[in-house]
């Protein structure tokens, strides 16, 4: 058994308590498969947490020092028993459910990875398996997308910029709420119509079918433009307060017709395999800020804790 680097953090807190550890390089077991990692992304989920937000705190195993990552994209190592569909040497993606993913290796269970895309750098496609998934989860199977209906993208940010795309793919007209900073770039992306969150008037924007939010707060106003029949899911809560949040979502499934539905989840090869076949035929492309090699971690995690950032922030493991 060798030595391989993993990202890690000795506490909660800011991104000087990440380290690289040398840990002994994991093993697959049955029905599970090793991946020599090519690169990560720095998540929004990584940074709330490293730093200890609560709803986080949660979904973590205790003690430290802790693994960080969720982006999985490499090539097969080694096949447990009972993998048949894969071969040593794929080239595969997927979303690691141990948040362990900035690391040399990592152990996936075969079922929740799939054959990565073709004729696209590895390091590039890191920007993907978690915001592509989680889009498209929305989009697809909790939303209910489809040519002509109208769908609202609020906040542009990784899971946003594959949101426009996935929604453009399915013929539907994309409205995009986004920092004044980034309206250029959200432009380039195709959507139908382009604001910025500090000028948009929630009353004036009109009707929709689908209502993504990744902004976790601040709700309500947009609830109320939701065509009848409407849907709206969000991807994370308001993080100074998370357990009034969660709250709210609860109670909206009960009381009214204008219902919240927090969308989340870890995809398994279907929705993978969804992502892979639009990267392919061109439809959803990568949107990059920045790529650090592994060793710059705490550099990337504090460009990623800026503001006006659009597209991943990749970590280049090999």
């Amino acid at each position: 058994m060798g030595i391989m680097r993993r990202l890690m953090y000795r506490s909660y807190g800011g991104p000087e308590t990440l380290f690289i550890a040398e840990v002994p390089e994991p093993e697959p077991g049955k029905g599970q498969v090793l991946i020599r990692q090519a690169a990560t992304s720095v998540n929004g989920g990584d940074l709330q947490a490293r730093s200890g937000q609560v709803r986080f705190r949660t979904a973590v195993p205790r003690g430290f020092p802790k693994g960080i990552g969720q982006d999985v994209v490499g090539t097969v190592a080694e096949l447990g028993t009972g993998v048949e569909d894969l071969a040593v040497g794929d080239l595969v993606w997927g979303v690691s459910t141990g948040s362990d993913a900035a690391a040399d290796l990592v152990v996936m269970d075969g079922d929740r990875v799939a054959h990565a895309p073709a004729g696209i750098d590895p390091v590039r496609l890191a920007a993907l398996p978690v915001a592509g998934t989680t889009s498209l989860a929305a989009l697809v199977r909790n939303g209910g997308i489809s040519a002509g209906r109208r769908v609202l993208v609020r906040g542009v940010g990784s899971v946003g910029t594959t949101a426009v795309q996935g929604a453009i793919a399915y013929g539907s007209e994309v409205t995009a709420l986004c920092s004044p900073l980034t309206i250029d770039g959200v432009k380039e992306l195709g959507a139908d119509h382009v604001l910025s969150y500090l000028d948009a008037d929630p009353s004036r924007l009109g009707r929709f079918d689908l209502i993504l939010d990744t902004v976790g707060r601040g709700w309500e106003p947009f609830r109320e433009q939701l065509a009848p029949g409407g849907r709206m899911l969000t991807i994370t809560v308001d993080p100074a307060h998370p357990m009034a949040s969660l709250g709210r979502i609860l109670a909206s499934s009960v009381h009214g017709s204008r219902r919240i539905r927090f969308q989340g989840e870890l995809p398994k090869r279907d929705v993978l395999d969804m992502l892979t076949r639009l990267v392919e035929r061109g439809a959803l492309t990568p949107v990059i800020d920045s790529i650090y090699p592994l060793a710059d971690a705490e550099a990337a995690h504090r460009h990623a804790e800026e503001r006006g950032i659009l597209g991943k922030i990749i970590l280049q493991i090999s």
